[in-house]
């Protein structure tokens, strides 16, 4: 190798040719070097060749030798399991050995017993020889009940036959009630749709009841009963006469009709008026002959025991007079019998009422002859407002006697104040202002009049609530008071008093127009104002 070589010392070159042949004694070393460097590996190189090769030898030795370990172990479970099945199959066939031991100890004593039974048998059958004899005989009288059996067997057949005829029988019955039940049902149908018409007609008819009764004054009620009836019969025409059946209360279509067909039915209509039921008739040939003139339903309207007229109807289209139609005329009778009797104490009832307010009118004319004229000039202007403000026949009745009524208060007056010709004092006029309130205690005492009351009480609060006597303002004043109040105003200005002349009509409403929305309701101001420039 290259370090074992002795280095020579440097010198300096003397000869070229010593140099070179240093130099190649170096390079011969070097190359022995290298060769044995080479050898030697070579060498090693061989050697792990060798090594190698003998590990891949063991590596598949140890292949075999885990392959062969594996087979064994192998083996050896299989052993292991044939040995267990070995164990098993023993310790089964000890058991097999036990039960045959027993079985076989057990068949021992079954065949001694079985012994002893065939010796209890023979000794039975002995006893059951003995009694065959016996048996002999009771096989003979069963024999006799099997024959008699079988007769009634027989016997049963044929009852079973008849039976199974009655069944059959039976269900074409059955079907035949089902046939019958179907038509019930269809007739239920019918019925409960005929049910719900009626219903339909009663609601109908109710409607117009309340209708009738809504007007018990009784004014226009013939007609409204004849119309409500023919409505709901589907009858074209028509009477409504009085109770002796020939004053006529009101007609439908009848006056179109021949005199002699008119004359016929009146005489229906005073026959009806003695019968005790109604009277109809659905045979045209025995009706007159005359244009039109199909059927006929008349009957008496009566109300507490009392008859009140006749209503006949005549020519309905849809077919004829039924018993409902009957029954439904009936009940119109009732209602409208009612209603007529209703308005007959109505009238009497109006009548007293008149007659007490003319009896307070009278007073206060007897207190006041201003007031005389005075009451009903402001009655009748107060009913004209109250009609252009669209009020109910109610409210203008209301507004007629309060008007008429609106100064009762001041019979409670001295006269020496309430007919004073100078202007009042403050003490003077403070006494004239309690006449609202007197008025309306006096009118409140008449059930009657008590509807006025409020009315009397409050006609001269003012619109911005300075009046008196409660400073009532605007809306929170009654209608009709406020009414009373602009029409007293302007009657009282344009109506001579013993301490001013009076003013026309235009001056006068020229003044409401001026105080409107401090003193009167400027609504009723102009409406007042309209009733004037049209006078």
């Amino acid at each position: 190798m290259q370090n074992d070589l002795p280095l020579q010392p440097t010198q300096p070159f003397a000869e070229p040719g010593g140099a070179l042949a240093a130099l190649e004694t170096t390079r011969v070393a070097l190359m022995h070097g290298f060769g044995a460097i080479h050898e030697h590996i070579l060498s090693q190189g061989t050697q792990s060749e060798v090594l190698r090769r003998e590990l891949q030898a063991a590596q598949a030795q140890v292949a075999d030798l885990g392959a062969n370990c594996n087979h064994h172990e192998v083996d050896v479970a299989q052993l292991r399991l044939e040995l267990q099945k070995r164990d098993f199959d023993l310790e089964q066939e000890g058991a097999r050995l036990v039960e045959a031991q027993r079985a076989q100890a057990q068949a021992r004593e079954e065949n001694a017993d079985f012994n002893a039974r065939l010796a209890q048998a023979g000794r039975a059958l002995e006893v059951a020889h003995a009694h065959s004899t016996d048996l002999s005989g009771q096989v003979f009288d069963l024999n006799a009940q099997i024959e008699f059996l079988s007769a009634h067997k027989e016997n049963l057949e044929a009852h079973k036959e008849h039976l199974e005829s009655k069944v059959a029988d039976s269900g074409a019955h059955i079907e035949h009630l089902q046939g019958q039940v179907e038509q019930l049902h269809d007739h239920k149908s019918d019925l409960e749709a005929k049910v719900a018409q009626l219903h339909e007609k009663n609601v109908d008819m109710h409607r117009e009841l309340v209708g009738l009764y809504a007007d018990l004054r009784g004014e226009g009620l013939p007609e409204l009963v004849l119309k409500l009836a023919a409505g709901l019969t589907g009858a074209e025409s028509g009477l409504f006469t009085q109770a002796d059946g020939d004053g006529t209360l009101a007609q439908l279509h009848v006056s179109q009709m021949e005199e002699m067909l008119v004359s016929a039915l009146y005489d229906y209509s005073r026959r009806a008026a003695d019968a005790e039921q109604p009277l109809v008739e659905n045979d045209a040939k025995k009706l007159p002959d005359g244009a039109g003139l199909v059927n006929l339903a008349a009957l008496p309207v009566a109300a507490k025991g009392r008859k009140r007229g006749v209503l006949l109807l005549c020519n309905k289209r849809g077919g004829p007079f039924t018993e409902d139609d009957t029954r439904l005329l009936l009940a119109i009778g009732q209602h409208a019998g009612l209603a007529m009797e209703n308005a007959r104490l109505h009238d009497e009832l109006s009548e007293a009422y008149a007659a007490t307010i003319a009896v307070l009118a009278d007073a206060i004319q007897a207190k006041d002859a201003y007031t005389r004229g005075h009451c009903e000039g402001v009655s009748s202007m107060a009913v004209e407002v109250a009609r252009r403000l669209e009020l109910s026949d109610e409210q203008l009745e209301q507004v007629r006697y309060a008007a008429l009524l609106h100064d009762v208060g001041k019979i409670g007056i001295p006269d020496g104040i309430l007919l004073k010709p100078s202007k009042l004092m403050p003490e003077e006029f403070s006494i004239i202002q309690k006449h609202p309130q007197i008025g309306r205690d006096i009118v409140a005492r008449v059930s009657a009049l008590s509807a006025l009351s409020e009315v009397i009480l409050h006609h001269h609060e003012k619109w911005d609530g300075s009046g008196y006597p409660a400073g009532l303002a605007g809306e929170g004043i009654p209608l009709l008071a406020r009414i009373v109040c602009a029409v007293d105003a302007f009657d009282a200005m344009t109506t001579p008093r013993p301490y001013r002349t009076a003013v026309d009509g235009a001056q006068a409403v020229e003044e409401m127009r001026r105080c409107a929305g401090t003193q009167f309701d400027p609504r009723i101001v102009e409406l007042v104002a309209d009733i004037v420039c049209t006078a």
